[in-house]
């Protein structure tokens, strides 16, 4: 099935303003206002959906996915009555009317497709991390989520949190002074894990098709190639053809509170510094990385230099505030370098926010600035975007509009990773000055059958 014959069956004309209500609940409403969801991907993250939803604010109506036994134990211990598909627009052609909101836990590559796919079809759209594949789909999914008027959310759930709006509180008050420089990392890949598998040598080998799953649906947009065992159903991280690497990976979590609070988008550039690469590095991630973006200074702050570490790269730079007495090997998550005080996180996104100075910390806890940012209802993602699609609540914080910002300062870090040197950044135009070669990655080819038409930019 095509697009030209999904759209067709869902009754609408290719680009046709298919917009619903703000909160449009399924004809076949559910009892007590809940809201009936589908969810695309349950296999691997998709099954943290069934356990973030709680009970009472939605029925699992529907669920898809293209491998029947990876999915099985999740979709029989979360959801065995509802109906199950292994082609999401055969179930949005199917059960349109009975879906309210979609939730998208698949492989990177396919985020988009599906993403635009249900928002065409009216459906309240929920997206794992990072937003897309490359950086033409985030900023069309930014443009889709006014055209078609739907709640969005991309599902890092450290923005949902107490935390990263205590952390800009913080922020805002001018503790820090003006920063200029940013630290961002994380600790993978770890290639004995069950998210990453190395080759010997590329193309990986290729295998059978199972028979539990439908390969070319699985493939979605990216190219038609072979089967093959490194590829599914965990180990696509490892391919840039199919993920975004530990940055696309990690950065919507522990780059989130830098580029929300400094408001980080369109650097003039961005440079891959060091990279340790044993194979192809524009086809399979690299064990190790250093990435800086450098963004000018605006009206509200001064110029600011991100940097990114991955595979065990740390900081060797320490703050200027940092303790005589408290050892510089820091693995946390993010460091905010300011004028006068260094602001930090820890391993995970947004845990154990303080201040890098100890002793400064704690008599800053005993003042701390007030809670002017209201707080997600127990600081849940799902709840965030249930409250939204009810009108109960505000748009969610991590909107496509925001999603879509975060999203491209990682993929430009993750085009670094794959080009290597350094990459000049023209946003307005959405080009590379000096590297033309980048234009067939900040758009990628779409698979004949798997196209997306972009939005009429005249009508958003």
């Amino acid at each position: 099935m095509d697009r030209r014959k999904f759209i067709k069956n869902m009754g609408l004309a290719a680009g046709s303003a298919f917009v619903l209500p703000r909160f449009s609940i399924a004809k076949n409403k559910s009892p007590n206002n809940m809201i009936n969801l589908a969810c695309v991907g349950v296999g691997g993250i998709g099954s943290m959906t069934f356990s973030g939803i709680g009970k009472g604010e939605a029925n699992i109506v529907a669920i898809c996915d293209v491998d029947t036994k990876y999915s099985a134990g999740n979709r029989k211990k979360f959801a065995p009555d509802a109906a199950f598909f292994e082609d999401y627009r055969v179930m949005l052609e199917k059960m349109g009317k009975d879906i309210d909101a979609v939730c998208v836990s698949t492989p990177d590559h396919s985020h988009f497709k599906i993403t635009m796919d249900a928002m065409q079809c009216g459906k309240h759209v929920a997206v794992q991390k990072p937003l897309t594949h490359n950086v033409w789909q985030a900023r069309e999914l930014a443009k889709a989520r006014k055209y078609y008027k739907v709640q969005t959310q991309m599902m890092n759930q450290g923005h949902a949190t107490d935390s990263i709006r205590m952390l800009k509180e913080w922020y805002d008050s001018g503790v820090l002074g003006p920063v200029r420089e940013v630290y961002v990392m994380s600790t993978g890949p770890d290639w004995s894990s069950v998210y990453f598998k190395k080759p010997a040598s590329l193309p990986p080998p290729s295998s059978p098709v199972p028979d539990n799953l439908k390969w070319d649906l699985w493939l979605n947009q990216a190219k038609s190639v072979e089967f093959s065992q490194f590829y599914h159903p965990l180990t696509w991280r490892s391919f840039w053809e199919y993920g975004t690497g530990m940055l696309g990976d990690w950065f919507c979590h522990t780059g989130d509170a830098p580029v929300w609070c400094l408001d980080l988008k369109d650097p003039v550039s961005v440079e891959l510094l060091e990279s340790d690469s044993s194979l192809d590095r524009n086809v399979l991630i690299s064990n190790s990385s250093v990435v800086k973006w450098s963004f000018p200074a605006t009206d509200k702050r001064e110029a600011v230099d991100m940097y990114w570490y991955d595979g065990g790269k740390i900081p060797t730079k320490k703050p200027h505030d940092w303790p005589a007495d408290r050892a510089f090997d820091f693995k946390g998550a993010m460091l905010m370098v300011g004028d006068k005080h260094t602001m930090e996180t820890g391993s995970r996104p947004n845990f154990s926010p303080r201040m890098s100075n100890t002793e400064f910390f704690k008599e800053f806890r005993r003042n701390a600035p007030p809670k002017t940012i209201p707080r997600v209802r127990k600081d849940n993602l799902y709840f965030e975007w249930f409250d939204a699609i009810r009108g109960d609540g505000p748009e969610c914080g991590s909107n496509f509009g925001y999603a879509s910002q975060l999203t491209e300062v990682a993929l430009l870090g993750v085009l670094a990773q794959r080009l290597g040197g350094k990459i000049e950044w023209d946003a307005k135009n959405m080009v590379s000055p000096n590297r033309p070669e980048a234009a067939q990655l900040i758009r990628e080819p779409e698979r004949a059958g798997w196209e997306v038409p972009p939005i009429p930019a005249a009508q958003v």
